[in-house]
């Protein structure tokens, strides 16, 4: 059979960008088993943020049990889409994952008018993390000092009670969308640049209502300054435990975002259950699971089909809501 020449030009335009990115050169595949070299998880959001803190946290278990370097390439902006579309056109051999989230994949493609990619084409489901559960929380003043009371208080107003999230098209917005949708409640985005401006605004009463990560809640439901009515989980939360979840009240919206790890689509089946398997083993380290406590997230063990499954149903499931609210944003 007749080989493939590869020209000069060719080897040096493959060596400069294997320099800046990693990338395979054509034609000189590396041989042996899954890793033989670095593996990049791709973070899409910023250095310092929660996703970013948990991740970092898992790169020595991984790198030890992969038996290569992980290193982590912060690629921010978008909704996350931006480090999210450079994955997806990454190689397809498992040397490339990404972090992924609710708000980058089962949300942003749904409100985005042009979207980098195809959440469900583009991608494949390698590992899930867990969820990060949401408080719905008011001031202390408020007059509901239940989530029963403020959902009554909703469905008598005579003008729309506000409620905050961290951006237009968050989670968190999406979320109480979802909750307008259920409990048949009339409520008014009101959306902030992130969380500490939206945490400032509850503090100071510009809002009936804030939807927060419980981290960003804790400090101040303990200084008394706000009061938590409830929280998207399947279960209590061992630190809130008389806190009630919006199932046990008949809103059936039992989980916050989903966090996970991704990659571009194509990825051989082989390789995909090597990085599962690490990546649930690292979940189970004390110090990881540590991590994921001190931040109030959920760890969640699936095979690797049964988070594809999932991976594709929460798409459906959110961008369902999407589309009842009429929920975009400008680009």
């Amino acid at each position: 059979m007749k080989q493939a020449r590869i020209s000069r030009r060719q080897v040096m335009t493959g060596l400069a960008a294997a320099a800046l990115g990693g990338v395979a050169l054509p034609g000189l595949a590396q041989s042996g088993p899954f890793p033989n070299r670095p593996i990049k998880i791709i973070m899409p959001w910023a250095a310092g943020g929660g996703g970013d803190v948990l991740v970092r946290a898992m790169v020595p278990s991984l790198s030890a049990r992969l038996g290569q370097p992980v290193v982590v390439e912060n690629r921010p902006g978008a909704i996350g889409t931006i480090g999210s579309a450079v994955a997806a056109r990454s190689p397809a051999d498992g040397y490339t994952i990404v972090y992924g989230a609710a708000d980058s994949h089962s949300i942003a493609p749904h409100i985005m008018k042009q979207a980098p990619y195809d959440s469900k084409k583009d991608f494949v489901a390698v590992a899930p993390i867990g969820f990060t559960p949401l408080a719905l929380i008011v001031h202390n003043a408020h007059p509901a000092k239940t989530f029963a009371q403020f959902l009554q208080m909703a469905k008598e107003a005579k003008e729309p009670l506000t409620f905050g999230s961290w951006g237009q098209g968050s989670s968190g917005q999406i979320t109480m969308e979802a909750l307008k949708q259920v409990g048949k409640i009339n409520l008014l985005h009101v959306p902030y640049n992130g969380t500490a401006p939206l945490i400032q605004a509850q503090l100071a009463n510009q809002i009936n209502s804030a939807i927060v990560p419980i981290p960003v809640a804790e400090p101040h439901v303990r200084a008394g300054t706000v009061r938590m009515l409830v929280i998207t989980a399947r279960e209590r939360m061992p630190g809130f435990p008389d806190i009630p979840i919006m199932r046990e009240l008949g809103i059936a919206i039992d989980m916050g975002p989903w966090l996970g790890f991704l990659a571009p689509t194509g990825v051989p089946p082989e390789v995909l259950a090597r990085l599962h398997d690490a990546i649930e083993a690292t979940l189970g380290e004390p110090q990881v699971a540590e991590t994921m406590k001190k931040m109030t997230m959920v760890i969640e063990r699936m095979d690797q089909r049964a988070y594809q499954n999932f991976y594709n149903s929460e798409f459906d499931r959110w961008g369902e809501y999407i589309r009842t609210a009429k929920v975009t944003i400008d680009q």
